[in-house]
């Protein structure tokens, strides 16, 4: 499991909101279990899938068009 920590909860909200138009982070949904906390996110990749630090990046990338 990776831990990634959050600069503030509205980054879960941006997140949120991306998954609706960016494929990719629709995407990540499918190849990670995401579990939402206060201030942070746990990935952890599904049966099949491996760990991809780029794909943290570009989820980065995506929910920040909606900071």
């Amino acid at each position: 499991m990776i831990k990634i920590i959050l600069p503030s909860s509205d980054v879960i909200e941006a997140i949120n909101k991306a998954k609706e138009d960016h494929l990719f982070v629709t995407g990540f949904f499918i190849k990670y279990n995401v579990k939402f906390n206060e201030s942070s996110i746990e990935i952890e990749p599904k049966e099949g899938f491996e760990y991809n630090l780029r794909d943290v990046f570009h989820l980065g990338w995506a929910a920040r068009e909606y900071m």
